[in-house]
């Protein structure tokens, strides 16, 4: 079994932006207890006023401990399914568009660890993922910065070992090609936030200070100009960069319209964590539905209408199916 998890820096403050009370709804949905008022909406006024001003929120204790062991069994039991990126898929800005040459502060000694399809593995290794389809608190979310309709829009699953290259930073309010305007977005209407692609990203493994892993500009997913190249690359300094440090079962959620990137992995022990996208349900990309007919039994009513296809919004109330599966 491959070590992940450590203990190697206290719980000091260090993930910037906490939302407890989405803890407490995941927590208290799983015991059936009733649900106060506050807890009831998709997010109170301090969540609302900080993923607006931030793109993104660090859900601590995302994740219980048990549901943490059996997701990095699952993935120890299917290591098989990793696949090690090569040089040709590099992330580190050595593309010609991304200036050609692997930045100094993203470069490597090798790539990261992708895999996916891990709704679908064999019993009894895909149940785990199948669980956090419909994560309360992640629906609580996604219906504040999406809207009343959305669905899930893909998984994936990465790894890294101590020297992977990072991930030259991406998005922005403003993205680098015109096209990505139309999915990653975050927009404020009517009273209310309007996101295109939304991302919980779970980490399995603590990810200190100085190990690298997840960062990102805080604010950007409202820039009106694009990022420069050398923002990106890490080659120009503008003290606006942030890395989110997370302790296993922890979560992230922001929105893919913030300029966000990976700092090369540099601890000893293993990074992994995994994405859940969600998207307005009237995007394509995602499920058909039909995947998971073989799982039909064991998919709650509000996990069934997650894989959905792509459909326009109508009567589906998410919002009343989250609190008669909670109550």
């Amino acid at each position: 079994m491959i070590s992940r998890t450590t203990n190697h820096f206290l719980d000091n403050g260090l993930c910037p932006v906490v939302v407890p009370s989405f803890t407490r709804c995941f927590r208290l949905a799983h015991a059936h207890a009733p649900l106060s008022n506050e807890e009831k909406l998709p997010m109170n006024e301090n969540e609302k006023y900080l993923f607006d001003l931030n793109g993104y929120l660090v859900v601590k204790g995302a994740l219980r401990a048990d549901q943490v062991s059996a997701l990095n069994e699952a993935i120890d039991h299917n290591r098989d399914k990793i696949h090690i990126r090569t040089r040709e898929q590099a992330l580190d800005g050595s593309l010609k568009e991304q200036g050609g040459r692997a930045a100094a502060g993203l470069k490597g000694t090798h790539g990261r660890g992708d895999f996916g399809g891990f709704l679908f593995w064999e019993e009894p290794w895909g149940r785990p993922f199948r669980d956090l389809i419909a994560a309360p608190f992640a629906m609580r979310a996604m219906l504040a910065t999406i809207g009343p309709r959305f669905r899930l829009g893909g998984t994936a699953g990465l790894t890294m070992t101590k020297g992977s290259e990072g991930f030259i930073f991406h998005g922005g309010g403003t993205p680098e090609l015109e096209h990505m305007g139309e999915c990653f977005y975050h927009r404020f209407e009517n009273g209310r936030m309007r996101n295109g692609l939304m991302s919980v990203s779970y980490s399995l493994t603590d990810t200190g200070p100085e190990d690298g892993g997840f960062a990102c500009i805080p604010g950007s997913h409202k820039a009106n100009f694009l990022c420069p190249l050398g923002v990106r690359r890490l080659e120009v300094d503008l003290e606006v960069v942030k890395h989110i440090a997370l302790r296993a079962g922890d979560a992230v959620i922001f929105t893919e319209a913030l300029t966000h990137g990976t700092l090369p992995w540099k601890a000893d022990f293993e990074r992994c964590l995994l994405r859940y996208l969600y998207a307005p349900a009237i995007h394509t990309g995602g499920f058909s539905g039909g995947e998971f007919a073989a799982y039909e039994h064991e998919l709650t009513p509000l996990q069934r209408v997650m894989v959905e296809p792509p459909y326009h919004p109508g009567d589906v109330d998410i919002a009343g199916m989250l609190e008669e599966e909670i109550s």
